[in-house]
């Protein structure tokens, strides 16, 4: 307190001091440091050395601040900036800062806008909404496992977000809620607890309830959750389900070195990694171009995750994690360096220091309730069938109906290339000759004419079949009263619309062929 009134006084005292002459500023350097505050001047007023506006002694006139403090004040509300003591030897003053701050009604400054938008408190069909507060149950030391009935799904699905050691907050109204099944502290700790299956049973029949019921009475989450269905991936359009499988693939590739090998994995026994590589398109490897750290041949390791729904891990404020996997669904991660063989013979494909875990199945390392798991949450509501495939069985699928279409349509361009007119083929005289006495087309061989005769009948065999199917058609919506109809004839005087005329009289009557004499 008493160094700020020290500086308070040295200023008072600085203001009505007399100008001290300034040091000499050498060439080169700028004078805004002493001059960088420039007021103008009143004719009342004295300009001094420093470039502040000091009060003459004649200043009388009133409104015009007569003493220092009046002038201190002053300068405080036109937004001069504080000035610092000068040294006492040579007393002055100089000003070391110029702030310009934007003047507000109330007087204080405008805030800054955010540039992150707060995400949406109620979103029932958003589906990253939905994993994003899926993520929040992802640590462990959070958030342990819990019955299927009241497991994270069932929560994130009404909103609620882990907050901290076992506890839920919704979204929306900001309840809370501590989540406990078998556990209880002693000492500080969480130690689990034998309970009897009636009182767990219980206890899940509760928690159950309160999912819903445990929200405010006007919350919008205790009306309506997310549906079921809406972690289901859409795999059915094959331009966006290989786009994706090409970027998983990419990701992978990136990690070549922390990949465990093929015979580290175990897939399933319906996934035939030979036969999808080969129904994939000539161009799914080199189009886009592939990074630099892409191999050369494709990576069957890298493939056969990427096919089951596995990517390149990515922290947010890391940066890529090379020895890691996770699934951008369930949010699960895998670490690679656990199924990866350390030592292996080259020569022999021996393993000789195995890897700290058996064998990798991409699969069953999904969490239960994601899709390229669980055939159930994969299912189509609007499906016709019900025939549950997991995701990464609906993404082979795809594939391969995608190859039949491929093939198909280059087979019919290659028919429209060879059924061309022969006039705009340029032969020479003697082989048109020789091949329209052979019956066929100058540019076709014997093998090419058969398979189009075979291609011909096939047709033809098609088109009867599908007459035959049109006609049973037809036969049912053919009534007895329509053929009754058809088959009475018209009455007298109602088989035209009117009379007719002379011209038509004259077509009616047959001519007479003249006779040759």
């Amino acid at each position: 307190m008493n160094a700020t009134k020290r500086k308070f006084n040295a200023l008072l005292q600085g203001i009505g001091a007399k100008p001290t002459t300034p040091s000499p500023i050498p060439d080169g350097q700028s004078n805004d440091s002493h001059l960088s505050l420039n007021r103008p001047s009143t004719p009342n007023s004295i300009q001094t050395p420093d470039g502040i506006s000091t009060p003459s002694k004649a200043m009388t006139p009133s409104g015009l601040p007569s003493t220092p403090s009046d002038l201190l004040s002053k300068r405080r509300r036109v937004g001069v900036l504080e000035s610092t003591p000068g040294n006492p030897k040579t007393p002055g003053t100089t000003i070391t800062n110029v702030v310009l701050k934007k003047w507000t009604p109330n007087g204080n400054a405008t805030p800054s806008k955010k540039s992150n938008t707060e995400p949406p408190k109620y979103c029932p069909g958003d589906r990253d909404e939905l994993i994003r507060r899926l993520g929040t149950y992802q640590e462990l030391t959070e958030w342990t496992p819990k019955p299927d009935k009241v497991n994270e799904i069932e929560w994130a699905r009404r909103g609620w977000v882990c907050q901290g050691k076992e506890r839920v907050q919704c979204t929306l109204c900001h309840k809370e809620l501590v989540v406990k099944t078998n556990k209880r502290e002693v000492d500080g700790k969480e130690v689990p607890v034998a309970v009897g299956s009636d009182i767990e049973e219980a206890l899940v029949k509760r928690f159950v309830e309160l999912i819903i019921d445990a929200h405010q009475e006007d919350c919008l989450w205790r009306k309506r959750g997310c549906d079921d269905s809406l972690l289901r991936l859409p795999l059915a359009s094959p331009p966006a389900a290989l786009a994706s499988l090409r970027q998983r693939y990419d990701d992978l590739c990136a990690r070549q070195s922390f990949l465990p090998y093929l015979f580290n994995l175990r897939l399933p026994a319906n996934l035939d990694l030979k036969a999808t590589k080969s129904q994939l398109a000539p161009t799914f490897f080199t189009e886009p171009p592939p990074p630099s750290t892409n191999p050369t041949s494709a990576n069957d390791v890298a493939l056969a995750l990427a096919l089951t729904g596995w990517q390149g891990l990515t922290n947010p404020r890391v940066g890529t994690v090379p020895n890691s996997a996770t699934c951008a669904t369930c949010l699960r991660r895998l670490g690679l360096w656990m199924f990866k063989s350390k030592e292996v013979d080259g020569e022999t494909g021996q393993i000789l220091v195995p890897a700290p875990m058996d064998y990798l199945d991409p699969v069953r390392e999904h969490r239960f309730f994601c899709p390229w798991r669980n055939a159930a949450v994969q299912h189509n509501p609007g499906a016709r069938t019900t025939d549950n495939k997991t995701a990464w069985e609906v993404l082979a699928q795809t594939i391969k109906n995608h190859a039949y279409l491929r093939a198909q349509s280059e087979k019919s361009n290659l028919r429209h290339v060879l059924h061309r007119p022969a006039a705009s083929v340029p032969v020479t005289p003697s082989k048109g000759v020789q091949a329209e006495a052979d019956g066929r087309s100058p540019l076709l061989g014997p093998d090419t004419v058969g398979d189009e005769d075979e291609d011909t009948s096939a047709r033809d065999v098609k088109d009867k079949e599908r007459w035959a199917r049109l006609r049973r058609v037809k036969s049912l919506f053919d009534t007895k009263n329509g053929r009754k109809l058809r088959r009475t004839p018209s009455r007298p005087g109602t088989a035209t619309s009117r009379p007719p005329t002379a011209h038509s009289r004259q077509q009616s009557v047959p001519r007479e062929t003249p006779v040759k004499k």
